[in-house]
């Protein structure tokens, strides 16, 4: 809430150039930014109906949802890592910079990772059907949640094991009733605003020619018109081709002057690699995409002080992007097979679980059930799943004009770092995962988006 009003003079930070104008236009009954699934839009749309189009009505909804995902984060967090871990890894996510201003800001991150990850928590409190809509909320919200979908289906899997024919029917009926959700959704917005999925213009040419009195032409009209034509989307299959289209390998390409930010090995390496060449540059981990600035020089008595009181920048929070590689080798340690006492030691009763409303022959799932390996493999697949498909569009494809993407990753990074300090002697850890929190929170208050003026 702290920044939300900078900017307020009607300036738009970052992409709200694109989906503010969209939200309007949903508001409005028009079709608009047809290459992202529309609920986050149409959330967006309803926050400006209610509390008006202004700096207030963009940004209150994705504040609201930012704070009710990092709740449902720590419930997760806390299931699998325990406390004060949980509450380590809850704290090192809400003070990264990068998720910070796309919670504050108009843009569409911040529904999926709310529907997304609630999906998730339901599922450990055996409400599958209630699970699967809330993922099928998160598919309408954002493409990239079919990456969360895929670390929820091989958690399932893994649990489930030793009952794998029933624990395949939940896995079928969970998929069925998310897409049941999301095709549902998605057929409604398309029959209501038709989305153009292509537009084809054509040029008419009508020639007049003018005739004098004893019949011999004297000059000759051309008149040129156009009409056009929009073939429409009316249907989800439709219209995920087209998003497809759009961000595939023969979509958008990103053509600007080389930046490590662009390659999202740089996301996580603490020096330069230049793509296709021979030798490492020196180490920048603070070259960032700027989203929104602004600059002031005031002179007095001759003498010109500069000053930018607002900054928002993609300036990653090294003290949890860097926690890739602590996680990947706690994770991986983690994974290797333990004695049966040691895997699955105290089974405890959490709060949270409650299984009154529906009841599975699947084995409970909590970290009793799935022991440490259960929980290293479900925060290695989310780290994987969310960041390899950045990396392969990288090296195989084009680069990636910004380094947000990462934000998909950073909720199991954040646990993956709590896993490794976990790890630890109790004492050597907590001290750790303070010492790692306070770095964050330097990170943090230097790149805050608002500086105070003198």
């Amino acid at each position: 809430m702290l920044q939300i009003a900078f900017p307020s003079d009607g300036s738009m930070i970052f992409d709200e150039a694109h989906y503010v104008p969209a939200s309007i236009a949903t508001l409005n009954g028009i079709a608009a930014n047809a290459e992202h699934p529309p609920l986050s839009k149409i959330i967006s749309a309803i926050g400006i109906a209610l509390l008006g189009n202004n700096w207030f009505g963009w940004r209150f909804p994705q504040v609201l949802m930012q704070v009710a995902f990092l709740y449902v984060f720590y419930l997760i967090a806390r299931r699998l890592l325990r406390d004060p871990w949980a509450l380590g890894a809850t704290v090192l996510l809400g003070l990264d910079t990068v998720f910070f201003i796309h919670g504050g800001a108009l843009l569409i991150d911040m529904a999926m990772f709310l529907f997304g990850f609630l999906s998730v928590e339901l599922y450990f409190r055996k409400h599958y059907v209630w699970s699967a809509a809330s993922m099928g909320l998160a598919f309408a919200s954002r493409e990239m949640s079919i990456f969360l979908f895929a670390t929820l289906a091989i958690y399932h899997i893994y649990a489930n094991r030793r009952s794998l024919k029933p624990a395949l029917k939940i896995g079928l009926a969970f998929t069925l009733v998310a897409l049941v959700v999301f095709g549902g959704l998605m057929f409604a917005y398309d029959l209501k605003y038709q989305p153009a999925q292509s537009t084809t213009v054509t040029s008419v040419l009508s020639t007049n020619v003018v005739l004098n009195a004893s019949g011999q032409a004297i000059t000759t009209i051309i008149i040129t018109s156009e009409s056009t034509s929009n073939v429409v989307i009316w249907n989800p299959i439709q219209h995920l081709l087209f998003i497809y289209h759009y961000h595939g390998p023969q979509g958008i390409v990103i053509n600007e002057s080389y930046a490590p930010y662009q390659f999202a090995w740089n996301w996580i390496l603490p020096f330069d690699p230049v793509p296709y060449g021979r030798y490492i540059q020196p180490p920048d981990p603070f070259n960032s995409p700027t989203y929104y600035r602004v600059d002031v020089d005031i002179t007095t008595d001759g003498a010109t002080t500069h000053y930018t009181p607002i900054w928002y920048q993609a300036q990653a929070n090294l003290a949890l992007w860097y926690g890739f590689w602590p996680a990947l080798v706690a994770l991986g340690y983690g994974l290797i097979p333990r004695k049966p006492e040691e895997e699955n030691a105290a089974p405890h009763k959490d709060p949270s679980d409650d299984r009154t409303h529906e009841q599975s022959t699947i084995p409970h799932i909590s970290q009793a059930g799935l022991g440490t390996r259960g929980v290293a493999l479900f925060i290695l697949s989310g780290i994987i799943l969310n960041y390899v498909p950045w990396l392969t569009l990288s090296i195989l494809v084009r680069r990636i004009g910004f380094n947000y993407y990462m934000i998909y990753t950073l909720p199991f990074i954040a646990m993956g770092l709590a896993f490794a300090w976990k790890l630890l002697p109790q004492r050597i850890g907590k001290i750790a995962m303070l010492l790692n929190l306070l770095l964050a929170l330097g990170f943090f208050v230097w790149f805050f988006p608002v500086h105070p003026m003198p």
